[in-house]
């Protein structure tokens, strides 16, 4: 294996190379892009496949061909398969979610894992799955469950994406120093001098206290404090 520690993902028997292309796709917009096919039904590689990538060539031209699953699996530590169908086997079932956590934990000890994926028409066969450690169910409307491929990928994908670059939190614009908070305060009542703000001496001292505990506990940012500056140069032109 490589130093990537991403999923593999192993398309088992895939039938149409316009599918693959669009599992690709998936891949790639979840950042994946480690592809392996077990004995594709038209070979490889596809032109169709391609086509339908939308611009996903890296996933195409790195992935690796297999005549079994067996050869695809060999190299992997853990093997998860996804299914929708109710299996006899006795082989831990989480959804994708918690598949994807699982995983996570995997990668970070240094294990590589493959998820494999059936065929459009039929899924994975009784023998692919006595192959994995764990299934993995999508909870769809259970009156409707089945997904197309591509869709199952980016599920997939998608709950990995989000264990692997927790997004959830945005950064926040940096914050002003408080140098730069106090250069425009002091700025700020220079100017209120000028205007002739302060009634009296005295009640300057509390204004100046309130104004900077007001600009303090929000929390400018060092755009909003430039801001403010553009305000202050803005209000000191003299009328033309």
């Amino acid at each position: 294996m490589s130093g990537n520690q991403d999923p593999v993902i192993i398309l088992v028997e895939p039938q149409l190379g316009k599918n693959i292309g669009m599992c690709a796709r998936a891949m790639l917009n979840c950042g994946l892009t480690r592809l392996r096919l077990v004995n594709p039904r038209d070979g490889w590689p596809q032109e169709t496949a391609r086509a339908t990538a939308a611009d996903a060539d890296r996933v195409i031209d790195s992935a690796e061909v297999f005549a079994t699953l067996d050869e695809a699996i060999a190299d992997c530590h853990r093997v998860y398969a996804t299914t929708a169908r109710n299996r006899s086997q006795t082989v831990p079932v989480l959804t994708a979610e918690a598949a994807a956590a699982e995983m996570k934990s995997t990668t970070e000890g240094k294990g590589s894992i493959a998820v494999l994926f059936g065929p459009e028409a039929s899924g994975l066969d009784g023998e692919a799955i006595a192959r994995a450690d764990t299934l993995v169910r999508f909870p769809t409307n259970p009156e409707f469950s089945s997904l197309n491929l591509a869709q199952a990928v980016l599920l997939l994908g998608w709950e990995w994406r989000r264990v692997a670059v927790d997004e959830t939190v945005i950064p926040a614009p940096e914050a002003a120093t408080r140098e730069e908070l106090d250069g425009f305060l002091t700025r700020l009542t220079e100017t209120l001098d000028e205007k002739g703000f302060f009634l009296t001496e005295s009640m300057k001292p509390h204004s100046l206290q309130s104004l900077r505990t007001l600009f303090t506990k929000t929390g400018a940012t060092q755009q909003e404090v430039k801001l403010l500056h553009g305000v202050l140069t803005a209000l000191g032109r003299k009328d033309k």
